[in-house]
């Protein structure tokens, strides 16, 4: 079994490593999968599947043997205007939609141990603008994979806990241009690093009606990415420039998280859930961040200041039995946007903008195999602001989302 898992989850990692993240939270995916989509995410409270392994391992005690694979099918409509250094008139990205699959295996070993393994696209953003702003393209494409194996133990029939270790791997791309300005930057073409964290969870059900959970994922720690930059000429206010070029490098963590969370059935019918999850985006995408750990003066690269503050989702989801086969669900998730309305270009090239997430999905079980399928609507959302010291006097960055998961799940 652990060669066969072994194979299908560097299979799953090949796949996400090309693919976008879906809807939203800043740049976190608000759930995993179509059970966890289709509940508005939350999860921690409420372990419904394998997916749990990433958001509260300590769920893996309530499943059993499962496997669980699905695609998510996601796609973006993402706009800007600005004055200044674009025309003024409005841009739409031309990056498109993608396939994120999710792949997780729990295995019960005794009446007290469970191991699990998954991989998950766990965050990413990025806009491809062919032209304009600043009079050439603007690029950006940040995604990031996770491999997790997990163990839980059921320490009390109320109580049990588990840790997941993260083992991931990112990529970073971007190129932004321009005509008689200092943001200048030659394209970076896409590179990659490791990281590493870990996320502890626990789960305590008082009474058979209620589960609550609490899990805390650490910050996640990447190796610098790096690009080979040749010296090449930039225009500036005063003209052209020739800069040096060399091994430019780039800080870009993620951040850590705590997510309190429960579940409540007060029929047998129908199950609601709540998670309320606070993300510490100032510590990895803060003021100043993410940060050349080299000279950007020597390889022509403009500062990043992303400057986002921290940000708390609250994530509600009902699930309801309406046959014995047959599971409806839905959900909703919110969490105001963490930008700085004044950091326009920053704005544009990772537009953060989602707030409000719908979400509906049902799961149909025939015998040991369950269909799921989930779909997440982010209405429009923006961001208007200005940042003359940019060169941008007036901008508006705006985007909707809409996935679509279709997963099965067998339980053995």
């Amino acid at each position: 079994m652990q060669t066969q898992s072994s194979r299908i989850a560097l299979v799953a990692a090949m796949l996400l490593a090309a693919t976008p993240a879906a809807a939203t939270n800043g740049m976190r995916m608000i759930g995993f999968g179509p059970v966890q989509d289709s509940m508005g995410g939350a999860s921690v409270g409420a372990p419904l599947d394998a997916a749990t392994i990433v958001t509260n391992p300590a769920g893996m005690s309530a499943l059993g043997a499962r496997f669980d694979l699905s695609g998510t099918w996601f796609d973006a409509t993402v706009k800007y205007t600005a004055t200044g250094g674009a025309s003024g008139t409005e841009q739409e990205s031309d990056r498109g939609g993608g396939i994120i699959p999710t792949f997780g295996i729990v295995y019960p070993l005794g009446d007290k141990l469970a191991v699990g393994l998954g991989a998950f696209g766990v965050s990413g953003m990025g806009v491809d603008y062919p032209a304009d702003l600043y009079g050439s393209t603007t690029l950006t494409s940040y995604m990031n994979l996770r491999v997790a194996p997990a163990a839980s133990y059921k320490v009390t029939d109320q109580i049990s806990i588990g840790v997941a270790a993260n083992l991931m791997y990112a990529t970073l791309e971007y190129a932004v241009a321009g005509a008689a300005t200092s943001v200048n930057m030659e394209p970076r073409e896409s590179t990659s690093a490791m990281g590493f964290g870990a996320t502890v969870g626990v789960t305590y059900k008082p009474i058979k009606e209620l589960t609550v959970g609490l899990a805390y994922e650490s910050k996640s720690f990447f190796a610098d990415f790096e690009w080979d930059i040749p010296s090449h000429t930039i225009n500036t206010p005063g003209g052209p420039a020739t800069v040096p070029g060399g091994t430019e490098k780039l800080a870009f963590d993620q951040p850590q998280m705590v997510t309190l969370g429960a579940s409540w059935s007060p029929i047998e019918p129908l199950l609601v859930a709540a998670d309320v999850e606070w993300i510490n985006w100032s510590s990895t995408n803060g003021k100043d961040m993410p940060e050349f750990t080299t000279d950007p003066n020597a390889t022509g690269a403009m500062k990043w200041n992303l400057n986002w503050s921290d940000q708390v989702v609250v994530k509600i989801g009902g699930q309801y039995a309406a046959t014995k086969e047959l599971k409806v669900r839905a959900g909703y998730n919110y969490g105001k946007m963490p930008l700085d309305a004044d950091r326009g270009f920053e704005n544009i090239a990772f537009p953060a903008v989602a707030e409000h997430h719908v979400t509906l999905g049902a799961g149909y079980d025939a015998g040991p195999l369950t269909v799921n399928v989930a779909a997440v609507w982010s209405p429009e959302a923006k961001l208007t602001g200005e940042s003359p010291l940019q060169n941008l006097p007036t901008y508006e960055t705006k985007m909707s989302q809409i996935a679509v998961d279709l997963g099965l799940a067998y339980r053995f």
